[in-house]
């Protein structure tokens, strides 16, 4: 179900490279000229080895309230604790191949940190989530990931039914943007030329040409408008500005409340 708090909640979730995070610059720049204060998560981060704790009042060098933001911006994995692991060592390329379930198991938990720790509090208090990727990411690609000799596929069915992603399935954002490209090759080479770089096995043209479909699926569109989510695409083939301009469009129509 939609998540039953004050704040909103906003995913973009799509290929590798296709543009997720342009879609939420957009949107963060729209926000920023309408006077709303951002906190970045990711880049939190980068100097801290936990979340946050939303709930604290006092601040240190290493600690800011996020009671003083109007908007959160998360990504998952994330990058401490659990997300942490995932990133370097599960989805990394290293040689080292660990199963579906596995990885699945572990977003589900790396998920169900985040939310409980993080993303609810500020819904709760009336904070704005923008988040890159969620359980619509396992759902497409733990259900799509390569399998080791003998190791069985897991469902999607199987992916929702795990602790962390059923209870955020129960605590779902309100929007779900989706970037969509025609040429699968183009994502790739974004891919090449982005300074960031995480090294997935995951970012190469098969498995996205693969996962594709899934992304554009009546089904998994049907998970989460069936718990009362809005789902809306945009074309991310065309220019970087108007896959803002999308972006933009989207959100404002969905919450006009935030710009009158």
């Amino acid at each position: 179900m939609v998540h039953k708090f004050p704040g909103t909640f906003t995913v973009v979730d799509g290929l590798d490279g296709i543009g997720k995070g342009v879609a939420l610059q957009g949107i963060v720049e729209l926000l920023k000229e309408n006077g709303k204060i951002i906190f970045s998560l990711d880049h939190y981060w980068r100097s801290n080895i936990n979340h946050p704790d939303f709930d604290r009042n006092c601040k240190t060098d290493a600690y800011v309230s996020l009671k003083d933001f109007d908007v959160i911006i998360s990504s998952e994995p994330t990058y401490t604790q659990v997300g942490l692991a995932i990133r370097e060592e599960v989805i990394a390329k290293n040689g080292r191949q660990y199963s579906a379930k596995q990885t699945a198991e572990l977003y589900s938990v790396d998920r169900l940190i985040l939310y409980k720790r993080v993303l609810l509090p500020a819904l709760a208090a009336g904070k704005h989530v923008l988040q890159s990727r969620s359980v619509s990411t396992s759902l497409v690609y733990q259900s799509s990931q390569t399998l080791a000799p003998g190791e069985r596929a897991i469902s999607i069915e199987e992916i929702m039914r795990l602790e962390g992603n059923r209870f955020c399935l129960d605590q779902g954002p309100n929007l779900l943007i989706i970037p969509t490209i025609e040429n699968v090759e183009e994502v790739m080479q974004r891919l090449s030329k982005r300074d960031k770089k995480d090294n997935a096995e995951f970012e190469s043209l098969e498995f996205q040409m693969k996962i594709k479909p899934l992304y554009e699926s009546s089904s998994l569109r049907d998970i989460f408008e069936d718990r009362g989510a809005i789902v809306k695409y945009l074309d991310a083939g065309i220019s970087i500005e108007d896959t803002k301009r999308q972006a933009v469009q989207i959100y404002s129509e969905i919450f006009p409340h935030l710009f009158s």
